[in-house]
């Protein structure tokens, strides 16, 4: 019994010595929280909450606008789409059925006028009555006006343009 006696004291001094131990641990310090920095105040405006919130039109969607508005007034033509890439037009259009041949090619001189009356610094004018280049550059049209930058679309414009004018 005086066996079972001192195991349990050895046992409860142990146990003693493990707590009071557990309490003497160092105590570790707590990061040091960032200093608050309050967030830049807006220089913009913030987006309008109605749903009809449009991105203001850049520079080269908004003559480009304009362009395809004019030529769309043409009696030959159904609708138009126009690309404005620096002093280029990329013109795209639905003509009407009747119009086919040298009357085609004397509509497109006409877009042509058109174009360059409408927007003074145009120099170069790519005229196309192709239903597939014309859906490529109403889907260039969308992009730009959408916010992205139109060198974005510099490779399939000089795709376009060559598809247009092969022998060049």
């Amino acid at each position: 019994m005086k066996k079972i006696k001192s195991i349990i004291t050895i046992m409860l001094i142990g146990i003693m010595i493990m707590v009071s131990m557990a309490g003497c641990k160092t105590a570790t310090r707590k990061p040091t929280p960032a200093r608050y920095t309050p967030a830049p105040t807006r220089t913009t405006p913030a987006p309008s909450k109605t749903p009809t919130a449009v991105k203001k039109p850049t520079t080269e969607s908004a003559r480009a606008s304009r362009i395809a508005s004019n030529v769309a007034k043409i009696p030959e033509v159904n609708k138009a789409t126009v690309v404005v890439y620096g002093s280029t037009a990329l013109v795209g259009v639905d003509l009407k059925a009747r119009v086919q041949g040298t009357l085609e090619t004397d509509v497109k001189k006409k877009i042509e006028k058109t174009v360059k009356d409408t927007d003074k610094s145009i120099t170069r004018v790519y005229v196309t009555a192709d239903p597939d280049l014309y859906k490529r550059i109403e889907n260039i049209a969308k992009g730009i006006s959408a916010g992205r930058p139109v060198s974005e679309f510099a490779k399939q414009i000089s795709e376009i343009i060559k598809r247009i004018t092969p022998g060049m």
